[in-house]
Protein backbone atom coordinates (compact mmCIF):
# COMPACT_ATOMS: atom_id res chain seq x y z
CA UNK A 1 0.00 0.00 0.00
CA UNK A 2 1.21 3.49 -0.78
CA UNK A 3 0.08 6.90 0.49
CA UNK A 4 1.34 10.19 -0.84
CA UNK A 5 0.82 13.90 -0.25
CA UNK A 6 2.22 16.96 -1.98
CA UNK A 7 4.14 19.57 0.00
CA UNK A 8 5.23 22.95 -1.26
CA UNK A 9 8.96 23.37 -1.99
CA UNK A 10 10.86 26.30 -0.52
CA UNK A 11 11.73 28.89 -3.15
CA UNK A 12 15.44 28.48 -3.96
CA UNK A 13 15.82 32.20 -4.70
CA UNK A 14 14.89 33.39 -1.20
CA UNK A 15 15.75 30.48 1.13
CA UNK A 16 16.94 31.46 4.58
CA UNK A 17 17.76 29.57 7.77
CA UNK A 18 15.54 30.13 10.82
CA UNK A 19 15.32 28.77 14.34
CA UNK A 20 12.74 26.01 14.69
CA UNK A 21 10.25 26.60 17.50
CA UNK A 22 10.24 23.99 20.30
CA UNK A 23 6.47 23.52 19.87
CA UNK A 24 6.92 22.66 16.19
CA UNK A 25 9.75 20.27 17.05
CA UNK A 26 7.43 18.52 19.52
CA UNK A 27 4.57 18.40 16.98
CA UNK A 28 6.92 16.68 14.53
CA UNK A 29 7.87 14.15 17.19
CA UNK A 30 11.43 15.46 17.56
CA UNK A 31 13.32 15.87 20.80
CA UNK A 32 14.33 19.42 21.78
CA UNK A 33 17.45 20.44 19.90
CA UNK A 34 17.20 17.54 17.44
CA UNK A 35 16.50 19.96 14.60
CA UNK A 36 17.25 23.45 15.93
CA UNK A 37 17.32 25.23 12.55
CA UNK A 38 15.38 24.77 9.35
CA UNK A 39 14.91 26.57 6.05
CA UNK A 40 12.07 28.78 4.88
CA UNK A 41 11.39 31.10 2.00
CA UNK A 42 11.54 34.80 2.79
CA UNK A 43 9.33 35.74 -0.17
CA UNK A 44 10.58 37.32 -3.40
CA UNK A 45 9.52 38.18 -6.94
CA UNK A 46 10.31 34.63 -8.15
CA UNK A 47 7.76 33.07 -5.76
CA UNK A 48 5.39 36.06 -5.74
CA UNK A 49 6.07 36.64 -2.06
CA UNK A 50 4.90 33.21 -0.91
CA UNK A 51 8.28 31.68 -0.04
CA UNK A 52 7.35 28.55 -2.00
CA UNK A 53 7.91 27.48 -5.58
CA UNK A 54 6.73 24.12 -6.85
CA UNK A 55 5.76 20.94 -5.03
CA UNK A 56 7.24 17.58 -4.16
CA UNK A 57 5.84 14.39 -2.71
CA UNK A 58 6.10 12.76 0.68
CA UNK A 59 5.40 9.04 0.76
CA UNK A 60 4.41 6.24 3.08
CA UNK A 61 4.73 2.67 1.86
CA UNK A 62 3.53 -0.44 3.64
CA UNK A 63 5.24 -3.54 2.31
CA UNK A 64 3.59 -6.84 3.13
CA UNK A 65 5.70 -9.23 5.17
CA UNK A 66 4.89 -12.53 6.90
CA UNK A 67 4.27 -10.88 10.28
CA UNK A 68 1.80 -8.33 8.91
CA UNK A 69 0.11 -10.94 6.72
CA UNK A 70 -0.41 -13.20 9.76
CA UNK A 71 -1.81 -10.37 11.91
CA UNK A 72 -4.20 -8.84 9.35
CA UNK A 73 -7.17 -11.12 10.15
CA UNK A 74 -6.82 -10.32 13.87
CA UNK A 75 -6.53 -6.52 13.59
CA UNK A 76 -9.64 -4.55 14.48
CA UNK A 77 -8.61 -1.02 13.46
CA UNK A 78 -6.42 0.97 11.12
CA UNK A 79 -4.54 2.25 14.17
CA UNK A 80 -3.50 -1.28 15.10
CA UNK A 81 -2.26 -1.90 11.55
CA UNK A 82 -0.34 1.40 11.62
CA UNK A 83 1.38 0.52 14.94
CA UNK A 84 2.32 -2.91 13.59
CA UNK A 85 3.64 -1.43 10.33
CA UNK A 86 5.72 1.23 12.12
CA UNK A 87 7.14 -1.44 14.42
CA UNK A 88 8.08 -3.40 11.28
CA UNK A 89 10.01 -0.39 9.96
CA UNK A 90 7.52 1.57 7.85
CA UNK A 91 8.43 5.24 7.39
CA UNK A 92 5.32 7.40 7.82
CA UNK A 93 4.30 10.46 5.82
CA UNK A 94 5.42 12.61 8.74
CA UNK A 95 8.81 10.84 8.90
CA UNK A 96 9.35 11.41 5.18
CA UNK A 97 8.31 15.04 5.60
CA UNK A 98 10.83 15.51 8.42
CA UNK A 99 13.50 14.12 6.09
CA UNK A 100 12.66 16.86 3.57
CA UNK A 101 12.75 19.50 6.32
CA UNK A 102 16.24 18.30 7.30
CA UNK A 103 17.30 18.54 3.63
CA UNK A 104 15.93 22.10 3.35
CA UNK A 105 13.35 21.18 0.70
CA UNK A 106 10.21 22.20 2.62
CA UNK A 107 9.24 23.76 5.94
CA UNK A 108 8.21 22.09 9.18
CA UNK A 109 4.96 24.02 9.11
CA UNK A 110 4.20 22.71 5.63
CA UNK A 111 4.75 19.11 6.77
CA UNK A 112 2.42 19.66 9.73
CA UNK A 113 -0.19 21.30 7.48
CA UNK A 114 -0.22 18.36 5.08
CA UNK A 115 0.04 15.51 7.59
CA UNK A 116 -2.24 17.00 10.23
CA UNK A 117 -1.16 18.28 13.61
Amino acid sequence: MLAQRLVRRICPACTESVALDAGIQAALGLTPGDLARAARGRGCADCRGTGFRGRTGIYERLGMNDEIRAELPRLRSAGELRRLAVAAGMRTLRDDGVRLVREGVTTAEEVLRVTGR
